[in-house]
């Protein structure tokens, strides 16, 4: 694995632990930071999704099979598999508590002392997310491609971090255990990483160019899942801050967009 990648699953890391602990910490007072930061979040991974992932993942299917379409099949997968576990597997009271607009989560959560099912839901399908996102960005083998991914879930484990730790914060589950969850969450994607890189150093050729577009195609339906359902869904139901958060979403999609021209 190149040096630059071993940088970005440090910095991964520590964006999970940190977003993670600050409700953890300290009590949450404010939701503004929280909304605005999920519709950045949401233009990076839509324009990082279509414009970067997908289309790599077209490419070299195309080249491999002469079939560009295996590609928007896994990708569709991708979207069926986020799909599946965040409103189809999820307990009711889970599924509440990850789909609540962030102006609602804080009222939404358990008093403390309950909820600890929901929260450990939570870990789950945020760790699912996780793990998805780092396989593509594992499996990139392009340095300039991979920056561009990191960006993205950079800014996505920071705000996933943070829900996890109001969920933790709030629910009856023990101090220590609860940064152990933590660290769990924070590893997800270092894990992903991991994974997609390891098809890469010990294959060659179409096979390895094949496991690469597999894993592309897949976190790309992730990606653009994320946007929509994962944060569009829930923000653009607050009251008097769409305009606010519909720029957001076309800056972080722009910049993306800009990113494609240049890398």
């Amino acid at each position: 694995m190149p040096g630059i990648k071993l940088v970005f699953l440090v910095a991964i890391l520590a964006a999970g632990a940190i977003g993670g602990m600050l409700p953890l910490r300290r009590p949450v007072t404010s939701n503004a930071l929280l909304s605005r930061g999920n519709a950045l979040a949401a233009g990076i991974f839509l324009g990082a999704g279509w414009m970067h992932m997908l289309p790599e993942a077209a490419k070299d299917w195309r080249a491999l099979t002469g079939n560009a379409e295996w590609a928007f099949g896994l990708a569709a997968l991708g979207f069926l598999i986020m799909l599946a576990s965040e409103h189809v597997l999820l307990p009711e009271s889970a599924h509440a508590l990850v789909h609540a607009p962030s102006s609602e989560r804080f009222r939404a959560l358990p008093r403390q002392g309950r909820g600890s099912r929901a929260a450990y839901a939570v870990l789950v399908a945020l760790s699912v997310h996780a793990i998805l996102e780092g396989l593509a960005l594992g499996a990139e083998p392009a340095i300039p491609d991979a920056s561009v991914l990191f960006v993205a879930i950079f800014a996505h484990k920071l705000i996933a971090g943070f829900a996890l730790g109001m969920s933790l914060a709030r629910s009856a589950i023990a101090a220590p255990l609860r940064f152990g969850l933590l660290a769990v969450f924070a590893s997800a994607t270092p894990i992903g990483i991991l994974l997609g890189a390891a098809p890469g150093i010990g294959l060659e050729g179409s096979l390895r160019q094949g496991f690469e577009a597999t894993f592309m195609a897949l976190a790309a339906g992730t990606f653009v899942y994320v946007a929509l359902l994962d944060i569009l869904r829930d923000e653009l139901l607050e009251p008097g801050s769409r305009f606010t958060l519909f720029g957001l979403v076309s800056l972080g999609a722009g910049g993306m967009a800009l990113l494609s021209i240049w890398v």
